[in-house]
């Protein structure tokens, strides 16, 4: 459980009310991060919804071929900064991590776990739809990123 408070002081949750922050509060669990731990990886089911409180996560997909010598390299597709959500896959079908996440650094964050939020928005579905449009627009966000860099590639 965390406070409210805490909660408040993020953009990502400004659309919820005091009772929606009230009831994820009671099933967020902060957690911190060692440097260079994985906290998610890429085809694991997502079974919880990450929000960064300090610190850094890096998104990163395997590049190459396992037939090759760079089988096992990796490239950075994405930055996570405080006040982002990560593994928002929890909340979007078909629910499987789409990249691995390593902390670059000691970094603290939310963990909402799946079940608990089905369980919140059984008791809440306007809950449910503002958590899934926060999350919408995070990935809409990062899909933007994401053009802009493979424009910069190509050009």
């Amino acid at each position: 459980m965390i406070s409210v408070e805490l909660l408040r002081r993020y953009p990502f949750f400004g659309r919820l009310g005091y009772e929606q922050l009230k009831s994820l509060a009671m099933i967020a669990n902060e957690i911190v991060l060692q440097d260079g731990q994985v906290v998610i990886e890429e085809g694991k089911p997502a079974d919880a919804l990450f929000f960064l409180l300090e610190g850094s996560v890096a998104l990163y997909h395997p590049v190459g071929s396992p037939h090759t010598t760079a089988g096992n390299d990796e490239v950075v597709v994405c930055e996570i900064n405080p006040g982002e959500p990560f593994s928002i896959s929890a909340l979007i079908e078909p629910h499987v991590l789409t990249s691995t996440g390593r902390s670059t650094g000691v970094s603290r964050v939310i963990r909402l776990a799946v079940d608990d939020l089905k369980a919140a928005f059984e008791k809440d579905a306007r809950l449910e739809c503002m958590m899934v449009r926060c999350v919408a627009e995070a990935a809409m966000g990062r899909l933007n990123s994401t053009r802009v860099q493979l424009a910069a590639a190509y050009a």
